[in-house]
């Protein structure tokens, strides 16, 4: 990897454990993260697994992999991050988050919110899967028990409940770009940023996505030595290119454990995902 991380001491509460994590190529970013500056809508000729996304903003915009869009002739997710040029109008792969709705307006929304890391690692299957069968799957087990009649994860966003754990008062550090989410007692997946600025505006979506995650683990404290080990596996792995990802690209490493995703952009990793594939949640 092309950055090197340091972790902070980390903050546990149910089964939720919050980790701060620092890079040593932090910058501040020359693009904006502000979602009001998209716009976004279904195609001309519909399909379930993709939406055209533009840039109406004077500076390129970060579209986050997970981010929701709500909306539309049913309800999305980014599948990847990707970085859109100043008033460029591309097609961005999408998910469906909700099941037995195609219909409504062609215009979609958002309000900056994500899905939990449970239901955005089921894009990444085995070529020949049902990646979309696999997401309605997972947000079916997101949304049971809840009145809602399409089974639809923005609505269970908006549903606020006794066992969801309020991360509200907590905050990012000085300094702090990144994040490791465990839960359960397992390292389960960081986002690292190219800047604090853009940990800040992701912050509430993070931990309101993964605390929804958390309800169904087991409360249990992370040793931090767990949590190294993940991140030193990761920072001994070799990125390499995927292809494009907007104006941006997209560099991947894969091994038995661990999964990495990095979107990067004039030779900065603006976005990284890591995942722990050994993780009870995903294996299960």
């Amino acid at each position: 990897m092309n950055q090197h991380l340091h972790l902070g001491r980390g903050m546990t509460r149910g089964a939720l454990t919050i980790l701060p994590i620092w890079s040593t190529t932090s910058a501040r970013p020359r693009y904006t993260f502000d979602a009001t500056k998209l716009h976004v809508a279904e195609a001309d000729n519909p399909v379930v697994s993709q939406l055209m996304i533009g840039n109406v903003g004077d500076r390129p915009a970060l579209v986050m992999e997970g981010l929701l869009f709500e909306g539309g002739l049913q309800h999305r997710m980014a599948t990847r991050s990707m970085m859109v040029g100043v008033h460029q109008r591309i097609p961005l792969p999408v998910a469906c988050v909700e099941q037995g709705r195609w219909g409504g307006a062609s215009q979609q929304s958002t309000r900056g919110r994500r899905a939990t890391p449970y239901i955005r690692e089921s894009v990444r299957r085995p070529a020949g899967h049902d990646v979309q069968g696999e997401v309605w799957s997972r947000v079916a087990e997101r949304t049971h028990g809840h009145h809602n009649p399409t089974s639809s994860f923005v609505r269970r966003l908006d549903v606020a409940d006794a066992r969801r754990v309020d991360w509200s008062d907590v905050k990012p550090l000085e300094g702090q770009c990144g994040v490791l989410l465990a839960i359960g007692g397992q390292p389960c997946v960081a986002e690292v940023f190219e800047s604090s600025m853009v940990l800040h505006g992701q912050w509430r979506s993070i931990l309101e996505a993964a605390a929804l995650d958390a309800q169904v683990a087991p409360a249990v404290l992370t040793p931090g030595r767990r949590a190294r080990r993940f991140l030193e596996r990761i920072e001994a792995l070799e990125l390499r290119d995927n292809g494009s990802a907007g104006i941006g690209d997209e560099a991947v490493a894969l091994d038995d454990k661990v999964s990495v995703t990095a979107l990067r952009w004039h030779d900065r990793d603006v976005h990284t995902r890591m995942t722990n594939l050994r993780h009870p949640m995903l294996v299960a």
